[in-house]
């Protein structure tokens, strides 16, 4: 009964975002910008997000072991198949099969490597919250005497106050570990002593696999090659939304790309299947409120933005994971 709640849970919700994205459009002024398209830049975009997965693979295998990586293939494999997952099913499901992945064709273990997604993630969280700062910070006056988005200015300002509050958080606590790591781990087992015996273990166990991490830090070629692949991959990554509006003739400014990743990553924490809704929703948003775009325009462009985000991604990671013969209790058994 409970599955079937859930079920029933997340289909609503594709449903209702949906529906609030698609209201009010007219399907065949959609089609017709859809088909008006120029395959250039799609293509384009399909390739950078190519880039950003052989990135994340360089960036991976660095983090995991900067002296004696695992194999590439392997690693690209477990990228793939990870991401992938996230896209068809309604949870973060990379976070565990990467790692789990991983375990099946490497010697590193699951748990190791689960800590060395959280550190991607923090990279990641970084990068997206920084951007955005950015974005804020070059376009405050613009958009605050602007009477068309006086508004919604609100979002970008909340936005901006929050994203670097997170930061200054964020970068404290790396600090923190980095070069007072036995004493935050003290907190960390303190906090520990209040859950369920069964958990603490590994409660610890991830803590100390993410403070390894960042020891990274003291090896600089391995530290600079993370720094430069992150910054690779969020390139790749925004720069997709920029050529998606250039292959609909409706070009915008590259660093709205910045602003769209960081509202589109808060409509894809909505859990329905790869984002559907919740990011079209978000990137509407941006596009109607802050750009003047019309409701079809505004479909057309999150639609071919989804397309070339998940793609690329989609297609390869069900290829590996049929040439594979996996299942989905492959995964369980690796943890």
């Amino acid at each position: 009964m409970k599955r079937i709640l859930q079920l029933a849970a997340i289909v609503a919700l594709t449903v209702f975002f949906l529906w609030l994205f698609l209201h009010n459009a007219n399907f065949a002024d959609v089609g017709a910008i859809l088909r008006t398209t120029t395959p250039g830049w799609i293509v384009v975009g399909l390739l950078v997000n190519i880039c950003a997965i052989l990135l994340r693979t360089v960036r991976w295998r660095t983090i995991l072991d900067p002296d004696d990586p695992p194999p590439f293939g392997a690693t690209f494999f477990a990228n793939a198949v990870g991401y992938m997952l996230s896209i068809v099913l309604p949870i973060r499901a990379a976070d565990l099969a990467r790692p789990a992945m991983l375990a099946r064709r490497t010697s590193h273990r699951f748990s190791g490597a689960l800590g060395t997604v959280l550190t991607e993630r923090v990279l990641d969280l970084i990068s997206i919250l920084g951007m955005f700062v950015y974005f804020a910070a070059r376009r405050w006056r613009e958009l605050s005497h602007n009477p068309a988005v006086a508004g919604w200015f609100y979002i970008v300002r909340i936005g901006a106050i929050a994203a670097a509050a997170i930061l200054v958080a964020l970068f404290t606590l790396m600090f923190a570990i980095y070069f007072f790591g036995s004493s935050v781990r003290r907190m960390h087992a303190a906090i520990g002593r209040i859950l369920p015996r069964r958990i603490r273990d590994a409660w610890m166990h991830f803590f100390d696999s993410f403070a390894a991490t960042l020891t990274i830090a003291r090896h600089r070629t391995a530290f600079i090659k993370v720094v430069l692949c992150t910054a690779g991959v969020w390139m790749c990554l925004s720069s997709q939304f920029w050529f998606s509006t250039l292959a609909a003739h409706h070009p915008l400014p590259f660093d709205s790309s910045f602003f769209v990743i960081g509202v589109t990553t808060v409509g894809l924490a909505i859990p329905t299947p790869g984002g559907v809704g919740g990011f079209h929703k978000a990137c509407q948003l941006v596009l109607t409120h802050f750009y003047g775009f019309d409701i079809d325009l505004s479909i057309a462009i999150a639609v071919l933005f989804h397309l070339v985000s998940t793609l690329p991604v989609l297609v390869t990671g069900l290829f590996l994971f049929a040439r594979a013969g996996l299942r989905p209790g492959d995964f369980r058994k690796s943890e």
